[in-house]
């Protein structure tokens, strides 16, 4: 472990929290590279609840098929990502993520990754994370949340954790820092990291 004080304090300030709940039902594990790829691109910087999570239920239900790279390709081939995500009202998503979701759909076939379970093992090397991190919009974020997606136990920084961590009195420089406090934390009070990452995210979330 690092920052062993750090950990400690946000642990115990965690205990201390009334509210608090570890929430052990977490998105992922759709057994629909599709589903996760679309999840791992749109989350960021968008309102899960409203706006990501229909989406990518609504791909699982509508192409069930699209359920390896290749044939998710197959699909935005025949439907744009801007009209595959577009809203209930018929209105197409717009901005650079549509484009960011085809990049990495043909990342993901140039290096041989068909499934959620080759995601998993191909991002268990570190070498590889660094292959991901050069594509545009990708960044530790969402490296780390395609982590988490495929089960891969760890925690992706946002906004969220780092005010918890605030909140807890403890100062942390950069997103390495923040992490490692936030996964020694959750080793101390003995949870899944990525559960203790959603419970941090849901309970900062509810309260904003």
């Amino acid at each position: 472990m690092v920052s062993n004080s750090k950990a400690d304090i946000l642990a115990q300030y965690t205990l201390s929290l009334a509210n608090f709940e570890i929430v052990t039902s977490i998105d992922g594990g759709y057994n629909h590279i599709g589903a996760t790829i679309v999840d791992g691109i749109l989350q960021s910087g968008l309102r899960y609840e409203t706006v990501v999570k229909p989406r990518v239920d609504k791909i699982r239900m509508n192409y069930p098929d699209a359920n390896t790279s290749s044939k998710f390709l197959y699909l935005l081939e025949r439907v744009p990502a801007s009209n595959l995500l577009q809203s209930n009202s018929g209105v197409s998503f717009k901005g650079r993520k549509p484009d960011y979701i085809l990049k990495v759909t043909n990342f993901f076939i140039e290096n041989e990754i068909e499934t959620e379970e080759d995601l998993k093992k191909w991002l268990e090397l570190s070498s590889n994370e660094r292959k991901l991190k050069k594509l545009k919009g990708i960044g530790n974020k969402t490296v780390d949340y395609f982590k988490i997606l495929v089960g891969i136990e760890t925690t992706a920084i946002d906004r969220h954790l780092e005010n918890f961590i605030k909140e807890a009195g403890v100062i942390a420089t950069g997103y390495k820092e923040c992490q490692d406090i936030i996964n020694d934390a959750a080793e101390l009070l003995k949870v899944n990291k990525a559960h203790f990452d959603y419970s941090i995210w849901k309970y900062m979330s509810n309260k904003s």
